[in-house]
C-alpha cells in the first residue's frame, strides 16, 4: 500500500539516489504518483527523471501488453481497463474525460490555465 512520505523520507530517498552514482532515474510508481514525485524531486536530483509507468512490469513479464492492433489504434487503455477494472476505472472513466475537456478548453482559447512557480503555488503537490 502506498502512503504519503514525510519530507524527511523524500529527502532521504533523493540523497540515496544522488549518492548511488546513477546518471538517470526511472520512476515506475504509476500515474499520477510518478509524475508528481519526478516534479517534486527535479531540483534535488541533477539528472534526467523518466516516469515509465508499467514498463518494468511489461519487461519482467508480470503484466501483459495489449494486442498489437489495439496498440496501433491507441486503444491499449481499453485492454488495461478490461484486465484491471477495479484499479483503473477511475483513472480512465473519470480522469481522462476531465483531462480531455481541459485540453479542449485550453486549445480553443475558452480557458487559460496558468502554470508557474509564483508565490501563491503550493510548495508540494502532495499526490499519493
Amino acid at each position: 500500500m502506498f502512503r504519503r512520505l514525510s519530507v524527511a523520507e523524500k529527502r532521504g530517498i533523493e540523497g540515496e539516489i544522488r549518492n548511488s552514482g546513477a546518471a538517470i532515474v526511472f520512476v515506475g510508481l504509476g500515474c499520477p504518483r510518478q509524475e508528481t514525485w519526478a516534479y517534486e524531486s527535479r531540483d534535488a536530483l541533477s539528472m534526467p527523471i523518466l516516469a515509465v509507468g508499467a514498463a518494468f512490469e511489461f519487461h519482467a513479464g508480470t503484466l501483459s501488453q495489449a494486442p498489437q492492433v489495439l496498440q496501433r489504434l491507441g486503444l491499449e487503455w481499453v485492454f488495461r481497463l478490461a484486465c484491471e477494472p477495479r484499479r483503473l476505472w477511475r483513472r480512465y472513466l473519470l480522469l481522462n474525460p476531465h483531462s480531455w475537456a481541459c485540453s479542449l478548453l485550453q486549445a480553443s482559447g475558452a480557458v487559460r490555465f496558468h502554470v508557474g512557480d509564483d508565490e501563491s503555488s503550493p510548495e508540494e503537490m502532495r499526490y499519493g
